[in-house]
């Protein structure tokens, strides 16, 4: 439950005053008024010399917000007439044991700043950003030790983003103990505010004061009454990228996630088994530092048989085993697909390998889990023969594929080419390796070459500039491309222009449209969805389209493609995953900063039998103005 009105104890009477009480205190006045002139020439030099001060303070902190503004595009202002400090200062905490920080009441000025109410497009309806009811909460996690804020408490608010599948928002924050009229007003930590989605626990944003102007307020309207520190950091916050146990083996960091005493977060409940980690790897108390294996029934949300360590303030810091003999593949700006890279092995016949190997575990639109983990009893029924070793490591292979574990991995084919015959697996070579890592789990390698049975189907990208302009457009599904068109290279170069007409440089030919094909990162199923008869499916997505803002023409291009795929069963479970998913499971950068960029990615299945709905809490609404870019998509079933 929400406190957003705290009950407050009434004033206490006025004491009854005597006659001689009354003289001493008219006594007392009177020294105090001579006192007071000699204090107030006193004061008046020393707010003069702080005026001063805070003048100089405001010039340097107007040059740090105007270089931010401008990398930022639309942030421009958002905090320009808030009341800002500037401490450059690396906070130390003095934490309350994760297990024993309590929750406080959410603090009424965050919460109007952070879930809002919001108008439907057509005004009849609102809804909240956070939720029916909002879900939202705060944690007090310890008190800063030393400098200018020493003894203020460090608060975390988190709360939950509904529209198609959910998202999370961290914002930290200082408040006075004192909670009095001479406490000192609260501060918003600018630099640790932190954004994460529900398929893959990244960052989309990186600052409080975007995630404040994201739900619609600028943060001098919304925190009239908090002062904004743009430069403080919190260390002890900071993950390690690796971590080594007491054997050597490493362990990489792929991202945070909620606290782990959430409903979110049921892993540790469900851990299998632990691993010591040396003393002093983190910070905290310098005791025993322990790291947790997820066992095969724990909601991790990154997969099963992941690892991961809490965080100072309750989070879960996610870890994955490392392969030794992989070498990660990077994207442009050397982020490591920790799922994707070259085995460096050796094969029988002295060759050594050079092609791209997944880890994870493919579905969806991407891969399900970081590591893909075979049960003992699934190896057992696959016959394998050793075919190479790595770093002394032995890697094996079916001795044959003609099983039911391998039914359906060599009939894909792709929807652009219809007539493609079926694969087999003398097609390939080494199409499935697998080995035991350094605790003696069996991992499977799949080659890049191997089409699953679902990816990203056919995402197109429309451009829609102000005016005509050149730009490059980059997009990076996390499990590589399957197709493009026009060809990718390095990426598109194109000449956009305002109707959406797009020239593609490299060859001169007019398209409509970006399209790709592929696997994209980690992946989760929609959780919300509408269950629709196959003679209403078409009238269903036209309405639903329309409704999001896309045009007539993104609306028959999306029937033409999808709707002759959805044919052949009585009903259909039809969910869209939102920008941000679309944003883990492929990022997308333009050379030009557009306006807005608005994303869908539907997931779709037949059923047999109808089964009730589970509609989002709303549908977003693209905005459709300034420089727009719009993107939708589909899972290949």
């Amino acid at each position: 439950m929400i406190d957003l009105n705290p009950n407050v104890p009434p004033p206490a009477p006025a004491p009854h005053k005597s006659p001689a009480l009354m003289g001493v205190v008219l006594l007392i006045c009177a020294s105090a008024f001579i006192g007071g002139v000699f204090v107030t020439n006193l004061l008046e030099e020393v707010i003069e010399k702080r005026d001063t001060d805070e003048a100089n303070e405001v010039d340097d902190v107007s040059e740090v917000t105007t270089e931010r503004d401008n990398e930022g595009g639309e942030d421009e202002a958002v905090i320009d007439e808030a009341e800002i400090v500037s401490t450059d200062s690396e906070l130390i905490i003095e934490w309350i044991d994760p297990s024993k920080q309590p929750d406080a009441p959410v603090d009424p000025v965050l919460y109007a700043a952070l879930c809002p109410d919001q108008p439907e497009p057509d005004f009849r309806n609102s809804w909240n950003i956070c939720g029916v009811p909002p879900n939202i909460n705060q944690t007090r996690l310890g008190a800063v030790v030393g400098g200018t804020y020493d003894g203020m408490n460090l608060e975390m608010i988190t709360f939950r983003v509904e529209e198609m599948g959910y998202s999370y928002r961290v914002i930290y924050f200082l408040v006075d103990p004192l909670q009095s009229k001479t406490a000192r007003s609260p501060v918003l930590l600018d630099q640790i505010g932190q954004s994460f989605g529900l398929a893959y626990p990244t960052t989309n944003f990186t600052s409080a004061s975007e995630i404040i102007t994201w739900s619609g307020s600028s943060v001098e309207q919304a925190l009239p009454e908090f002062s904004i520190d743009l430069t403080a950091t919190i260390p002890a916050l900071t993950p390690q990228s690796e971590l080594q146990d007491s054997e050597g083996n490493t362990f990489l960091f792929t991202g945070k996630w909620v606290r782990f005493d959430t409903d979110t977060a049921l892993s540790p409940m469900e851990a299998t088994s632990t691993i010591e980690l040396p003393d002093g790897i983190a910070e905290g108390d310098g005791g025993e530092l322990v790291l947790y294996e997820a066992g095969e029934n724990a909601s991790t949300r990154v997969g099963n048989n992941q690892y991961y360590l809490i965080d100072e303030d309750g989070r879960m810091l996610w870890y994955d085993l490392e392969i030794p003999f992989f070498t990660y593949e990077e994207d442009k700006e050397e982020n490591r697909f920790i799922s994707q890279g070259i085995p460096v092995i050796t094969w029988t016949d002295g060759s050594i390998n050079s092609k791209t190997y997944m880890k994870g575990a493919l579905g969806g639109c991407g891969f399900t889990t970081a590591t893909n983990v075979i049960p003992d009893e699934t190896i057992e029924t696959l016959d394998l023969v050793q075919v190479g070793t790595a770093e002394g490591t032995s890697v094996y292979e079916p001795s044959s594929y003609e099983i039911e574990y391998f039914a359906d991995v060599f009939n894909t084919v792709t929807f652009d080419v219809p007539e493609e015959e079926e694969k087999s697996y003398e097609d390939f070579e080494h199409p499935y390796v697998f080995f035991q890592d350094a605790y003696d789990r069996w991992v499977e390698l799949s080659s890049i070459e191997i089409l699953p049975a679902v990816e990203c189907g056919k995402p197109v990208i429309y451009l829609y500039p102000e005016s005509t302009m050149d730009m490059s457009v980059w997009v990076n599904p996390r499990g590589g491309f399957s197709y493009t068109e026009p060809d990718y290279g390095d990426g598109w170069n194109v000449t956009a222009f305002p109707d959406g007409r797009i020239v593609n440089r490299a060859d001169g030919l007019e398209y409509p449209y970006l399209f790709w094909e592929g696997r994209g990162g980690l992946y989760s199923p929609v959780e919300t969805y509408w269950v629709v008869e196959q003679s209403d499916v078409e009238y269903f997505l036209r309405e639903t389209l329309a409704k999001m803002n896309f045009n007539q023409s993104e609306i028959a291009d999306f029937i033409e493609f999808w709707l002759p795929r959805m044919q052949s069963e009585p009903f259909y479970k039809i969910g869209f995953h939102g920008t941000n998913v679309m944003n883990e499971l492929a990022p997308l950068s333009l050379s030009v900063k557009p306006d807005h960029v608005f994303r869908i990615l539907m997931d779709y299945e037949g059923l047999d039998v109808w089964q009730p709905s589970k509609p989002p809490t709303r549908l977003p609404r693209a905005n459709r103005d300034g420089f727009e870019v719009m993107e939708w998509g589909g899972v290949l079933r």
